[in-house]
């Protein structure tokens, strides 16, 4: 976990540092994260759909975040595994066969490291890696791509898709993709059979041959299902899907929690991330037995249009006072009553609040918001003796509101101070003092800035650029000319007759090449994209087993001739003696 942790903090900071190039660029959205398993199966689906440019996206995102072994974990920086490397080697032996000579070494590489961990029983991780690393063998023994240098190679992998074989067939699968790979890895079609109706099953039948019929109205859920379903089908549908879903050249997921997105919505000029983040949050179900999670995700899943729940009168005995408020604010917003839960939090008053700083000060923000006649001023003398930079930073966010509204000048300033000390270099801030700049953090300071009429200070200029680099990152256009393409600051694979034929620096020749993929930035990738100029081609990666037969059948018939040729020989010498 670390090291996801680690590998997204160095992107991020690389993000920050980058520089803007003169040429043509677009701002996109950088809030996805390349996934081994989607981009593998979306390279697999889209290769036997004949759309080859993203293949070879997908294949060079494959070749950047993987590990100095020919191996791959879920994500770059995660712990390497059989599952997501057998998914990668099938996926770049298709990319081979548009390239060839780009993907050769990492395919043996790959091979080699299936076999050197496969354990002593067979078997490799757990069921899934054991069925996906023997189906990824598999496709290495039949594919053109074995090297001619090491001839055994061919042999060792057999052995060890036999022994992985036979570690399955004692073993049962329990998941949709433990039966979909499991019958794939043993051939069988039965098993296959067994499972329910979901893309995982239509994929594997497909796979084996069947030709699966796939209910109209299913829905696939991110771009692996959509992936499995296009292998499956070759439906047009899902392959528009899958390539709307690709980001940068990559499949992939959110590289910040929906949460994080969500916040910086509520920021202006950063409400696209609404609709990003949106379609993730529909997976999240706060637990029932803990009513606050509720009230926590009641904002969000408003701002998606999603049906919200909120705890019964019963439960406020459990929930802090800023969470009552919050369920009265949200009531006020969909129209509903809300009376009994400001008079819960007038009766539940103490002294001069309702407890700490944040619930005081939230409590007031959504009493004064809802036009609730009350006596503020000594609570909010309490609140500005007890302004210290000593508090998480979403604290002084409400406080700039709280402060501004009630024109308490002298507090509104020392909360402006404390933010200013706590803001990072880059612009963000973190959730405490000396604490990494984050998304959610630098979301709620903005919108408390901007909530308090804050615009345009330095403040929340510093802030929004910060939040807008972290963001966004704006990528070369491609620029034709003369016969010419140019990509600034990116290397560029010449891809000839189907095979790779060199690298260039940010401009090439495009006469007589199939297309030419770029790869910006050369070092650290950001974006991959695959241009066709005459078209990308691809031969079958797999060995022809007519071929073969023909080569058996040749192989039979020299030695049936040498056999009668000693025959021959023989009775004529025979013949001689007599």
């Amino acid at each position: 976990m670390k090291y996801k942790v680690l590998a997204v903090t160095l992107t991020f900071l690389f993000l920050l540092s980058l520089p803007l190039t003169s040429a043509s660029t677009v701002e996109k959205p950088y809030v996805y994260v390349p996934t081994v398993p989607e981009t593998s199966l979306a390279v697999i689906a889209l290769y036997r759909a004949g759309d080859y440019a993203p293949v070879l996206e997908g294949c060079e995102w494959l070749m950047a975040i993987k590990t100095p072994f020919d191996s791959w974990g879920r994500v770059y920086g995660a712990e390497h595994e059989a599952k997501f490397t057998g998914l990668a080697l099938m996926a770049l032996i298709r990319g081979e066969s548009i390239a060839r000579g780009r993907y050769t070494e990492t395919i043996n590489g790959a091979a080699y490291w299936l076999m050197f961990k496969q354990k002593p029983d067979g078997s490799w991780e757990d069921y899934l890696g054991t069925a996906i690393a023997v189906a990824a063998l598999e496709e290495f023994i039949n594919s053109k791509y074995v090297d001619p240098n090491m001839p055994r190679l061919r042999d060792q992998a057999k052995k060890a898709v036999e022994r992985g074989r036979a570690w399955l067939s004692l073993h049962r699968p329990k998941t949709d993709a433990e039966f979909a790979f499991g019958a794939i890895a043993l051939r069988n079609r039965d098993l296959a059979e067994e499972m329910n109706e979901t893309a995982f099953k239509y994929f594997a039948l497909s796979y084996l041959g069947s030709h699966p019929e796939v209910p109209s109205n299913y829905s696939p859920k991110g771009p692996l299902e959509t992936a499995l379903l296009l292998y499956a089908t070759g439906d047009e549908r899902y392959l528009k899907e899958l390539l709307s879903m690709e980001h940068f050249g990559f499949w992939g997921t959110l590289r910040y929690n929906p949460v994080e997105l969500l916040e910086a919505s509520y920021v202006s000029g950063f409400s696209e991330m609404r609709e990003i983040a949106c379609p993730y949050l529909e997976q999240i179900r706060p637990q029932l037995r803990f009513e606050w999670e509720r009230v926590v995700y009641a904002k969000y899943f408003l701002s998606c249009g999603m049906d919200v729940e909120l705890p019964n009168e019963s439960a406020y005995s459990s929930l802090k006072p800023w969470q009552i408020a919050e369920i009265a604010r949200i009531k006020a917003i969909l129209g509903k009553p809300y009376t009994r839960e400001v008079d819960y939090l007038l009766n539940h008053r103490n002294g001069t609040g309702w407890g700490d700083f944040y619930n005081t000060e939230y409590v007031v923000w959504v009493l004064h918001d809802l036009n609730v006649t009350l006596d503020y001023s000594p609570i909010l003398d309490s609140l500005e003796m007890e302004l210290t930079n000593t508090s998480p930073t979403y604290y002084y966010a409400y406080a700039l509101i709280v402060f501004k509204e009630f024109g308490r000048e002298n507090a509104l300033n020392r909360t402006l101070e404390i933010l200013a000390e706590r803001e990072s270099p880059e612009g963000g801030w973190g959730y405490a003092p000396g604490a990494p700049a984050g998304i959610k953090s630098t979301s709620t300071v903005l919108w408390g800035l901007e909530e308090a009429g804050l615009f345009n200070t330095y403040l929340h200029r510093k802030g929004w650029n910060f939040l807008k680099r972290a963001l966004y990152v704006k990528i070369p256009v491609p620029e034709r000319s003369n016969g010419a393409l140019s990509v600034e600051n990116a290397t560029l694979l010449k891809i000839r007759n189907g095979e790779y034929a060199g690298n260039a620096s940010s401009t090439v020749e495009m006469d007589s090449l199939d297309g030419v993929v770029y790869i910006y930035t050369s070092k650290n990738p950001l974006a991959v994209g695959a241009i066709p100029v005459s078209g990308f081609k691809a031969e079958s990666p797999w060995r022809s087993e007519k071929r073969q037969y023909l080569i058996l059948v040749a192989i039979v018939a020299a030695l049936g001739l040498s056999f009668y040729g000693i025959v021959l020989f023989e009775r004529g010498r025979r013949e001689g003696r007599q």
